[in-house]
């Protein structure tokens, strides 16, 4: 989310990261070595893990304790930025998300007005994606030293996760120093390999085997799209029953319905928006079945960024 002189909803949730292409590009097969794991714990509303975590290739191991479907994004904040800013930010998401559910856009967008100028300079660099209740991912990224905020934004009755609207208190957040000491160590080695573009879509995989899967996500671009965010890869698992028309809402935030507590699927993980050039790697236990690949992007399907495929 940021601001710019675009428009003033469009700075607030803009990437401006797409500008910006940290050195963990990787173009070519990793070395199979582990990276330090560090440990995050989603519980009801509240997500804990370290204080100080490695710069470099880093995973990260996500269990979500709670009964709700939550994702992790990693705000890289501005320098002397903190969490105390942050709270700041949400404050205003909430006040213009209250008032675009009661159909009141132009204020909304005016409140959306208020964010802080240093907003524009976050840097929105990948996290676990959306993962069910009682489901635990790894995933790898490259990361820059600096000040991070993990955020979680899912809804519950319009209610940002992210939100706390007791004074002195903090949402779904939790704020990590990413230490100057950078890891010597690569990612894994990748057993499915997608690509996801602003032209084309999400592309690779295909039909693959049951199993214990690393799933390589590599961001060709980024672009700011109509819902005022870029795109992303998330994993779920298709039922006979599933809606994909209410999924495909689901995935506008914007709407009432939009990341709005239950989830209408199953979500196994994935990877958060990060800048064009950088590849996020993930765990996936796949059984025989229906599954997708989408992004966090309104219409998914016409911009090629829902893609179905079977497990055998």
């Amino acid at each position: 989310m940021r601001t710019h002189e675009y428009s003033v909803i469009l700075l607030l949730f803009t990437f401006l990261a797409s500008a910006c292409t940290p050195s963990g590009d990787s173009s070519d097969e990793p070395d199979e070595m582990a990276a330090p794991v560090v440990e995050l714990i989603l519980d009801d509303l509240t997500i804990t893990g370290p204080d100080e975590i490695p710069s470099g290739w880093t995973t990260f191991r996500v269990t979500n304790k709670s009964a709700m479907t939550h994702f992790v994004v990693l705000d890289k904040m501005p320098e002397g930025k903190t969490v105390e800013d942050h709270r700041v930010v949400a404050g205003v998401f909430q006040k213009g998300m209250d008032l675009l559910n009661a159909g009141k856009q132009e204020e909304a967008f005016a409140v959306f007005g208020e964010l802080p100028e240093w907003f524009g300079e976050v840097v929105f660099s990948g996290g676990p994606g959306f993962l069910g209740p009682g489901r635990t991912l790894e995933i790898t990224l490259f990361v820059e030293p600096g000040m991070y905020v993990a955020e979680c934004y899912v809804k519950t009755n319009g209610i940002f996760h992210s939100y706390n609207p007791n004074e002195g208190e903090y949402g779904m957040v939790h704020q990590m120093r990413a230490t100057e000491v950078e890891s010597e160590l690569a990612p894994p080695v990748s057993t499915i390999k997608l690509t996801i573009s602003s032209e084309r879509g999400i592309e690779g995989g295909g039909d693959v085997m049951a199993g214990e899967h690393t799933v390589a996500v590599r961001f060709e671009d980024q672009v700011v799209h109509e819902h005022f965010l870029g795109h992303d890869v998330h994993l779920i698992r298709l039922e006979d029953d599933t809606d994909v028309d209410a999924l495909h809402r689901w995935m506008n935030y914007l709407l009432p319905e939009g990341l709005e507590t239950p989830a209408p699927v199953t979500f196994l993980g994935g990877t958060n928006e990060m800048p064009a050039g950088n590849t996020a790697y993930f765990s996936a236990t796949l059984e025989a079945g229906r599954y997708a690949w989408i992004s966090e992007v309104p219409d998914p399907a016409a911009k090629g960024m829902y893609i179905e495929f079977q497990v055998r």
